[in-house]
């Protein structure tokens, strides 16, 4: 309360200095001025309990006004999170971002032991119209796959990855194509995806202009790389950087995810020799079917086209525009590990309205986990024997000594190695054939020993 002071040195009639948003409870702002330090009788429609609290939160008051909230921000001192300015929220060094790790915490697993899943590769020639790439997912929603590796897309934008959602429930995944000397825009890979998939996606990685990985939510955690090689009218150089790129992408995958390679690879397989049980679409292997058959060697890798026997209208993948000849230059690797989940690789038309010279080639997906080995019952022998019984002792050194001497017949002594292998070998030997089985002891038999 301010007690004002008048001319003739007598107190004037005491007014309450309040904050203007404090003051006007059920009063408009046509009703009363606001001029500072307002008179109790311009508010005396003001409850006295009213009255009171607005006293204690004048600018004289010692009490601590709560912080104030303003368009949903916490003003004042108050943070987003409890942690002190300064401290991090784990206590852990600064991490750098991750741009391209998105839904981190989803939990959802698009693959699984019970469910199929569709996972293809087209090469679309290109979708940088709006209206082929409204076509192209059209069609992608009708052929009922989850995710296509596609190739070619010729869309050039600054980011390194853009991801759109384009109709209804798709989202497509690009890294930027790139300028010919005609300042063209040519190559470019990406991935169009449902919103299942998209929702599980944890993790886009662009490698090169050429590869192009992601990653999915899951146990085993599903990763896939789309590629687009170079064609045989490139050069040596240009084809083995591309392939070196991609054993390197490989290799960083850790080898218990699923793994697929999916792409248009421009390379045409044949039969290595007469122990090549796969089904080929070519009589000649090309250069890039060289180095496809070195990469997939050197990274574990299982090509599925020509796992599974089909008629050669189901293999050829392309169609050349001028001569209209036939091959088969889009596939699908898997990892060998996982080769069992893959239950069919096979070509489709699905996309025979988008214009591209291409066939989709779709791979069937149902996980198929292996049974845990049962580990080998141990063995207990009595040692305890052995040391008591100088008769067992005798008969043990020359169990022994005759079994190694039989195995080291043959053997160099030279080979160090192998003679400590065979030494290994007549010590178990002698173990099973002579030593007495220890007998197990349990803990209620050793219990009532006393008792006895």
């Amino acid at each position: 309360v301010n007690q004002d002071v008048t001319d003739s040195g007598t107190m004037g009639a005491p007014s309450v200095i309040l904050p203007f948003y404090l003051l006007y409870v059920g009063t408009s702002t046509d009703e009363v001025a606001i001029k500072g330090a307002i008179p109790v009788a311009q508010v005396a429609h003001v409850s006295h309990s009213q009255q009171k609290r607005n006293m204690m939160n004048s600018s004289y008051s010692t009490r601590v006004s709560a912080p104030t909230f303003v368009s949903g921000r916490e003003g004042g001192n108050d943070f987003t999170n409890l942690n002190p300015n300064g401290r991090l929220v784990n206590d852990e060094p600064n991490q750098p971002e991750t741009p391209n790790s998105i839904n981190e915490n989803n939990k959802k697993s698009l693959f699984s032991c019970t469910d199929i899943t569709w996972v293809g590769t087209l090469n679309t020639r290109t979708i940088r119209t709006a209206q082929r790439k409204l076509e192209m997912v059209h069609l992608f929603e009708k052929s009922g796959a989850e995710i296509v590796g596609i190739q070619e897309h010729r869309i050039v934008h600054e980011e390194p990855v853009k991801v759109e959602r384009v109709g209804k429930s798709s989202y497509l995944i690009t890294s930027s194509a790139t300028r010919n000397r005609a300042q063209a825009a040519v190559g470019g890979v990406g991935f169009i995806l449902t919103s299942k998939a998209f929702d599980a996606t944890t993790e886009i990685t662009p490698v090169t202009e050429r590869i192009l990985k992601i990653s999915l939510n899951g146990n085993p955690k599903p990763t896939f790389v789309c590629v687009y090689g170079p064609t045989e009218a490139d050069s040596v150089e240009a084809a083995e950087k591309f392939h070196t790129d991609l054993r390197c992408a490989v290799s960083q995958i850790p080898a218990h995810n699923f793994l697929e390679v999916i792409g248009d690879f421009n390379a045409h397989l044949s039969k290595r020799d007469e122990n090549d049980f796969g089904w080929y679409f070519h009589e000649r292997t090309n250069r890039n079917g060289e180095l496809l058959r070195d990469t997939a060697l050197e990274c574990n890798l299982e090509i599925t086209n020509t796992r599974f026997r089909k008629k050669r209208g189901k293999m050829w993948t392309h169609l050349s525009d001028g001569t209209l000849n036939k091959s088969q230059i889009d596939f699908i690797l898997v990892r060998k590990k996982w080769r069992n989940s893959v239950k069919n690789t096979e070509v489709y038309s699905f996309f025979s309205t988008l214009g591209t010279d291409h066939r989709l080639v779709l791979s069937k997906i149902k996980l198929s986990l292996r049974r845990a080995k049962k580990q080998p019952k141990k063995t207990w022998y009595n040692w305890g024997a052995l040391k008591s019984d100088e008769d067992l002792q005798k008969r043990y050194a020359v169990e022994v000594k005759n079994r190694y001497s039989a195995l080291c017949e043959q053997t160099d002594e030279s080979e160090v190695t192998e003679l400590y292998g065979h030494f290994v070998d007549a010590i178990a030997d002698t173990n099973k054939a002579i030593l007495p089985k220890k007998e197990k002891s349990t803990d209620c038999d050793s219990a009532l020993i006393p008792l006895l």
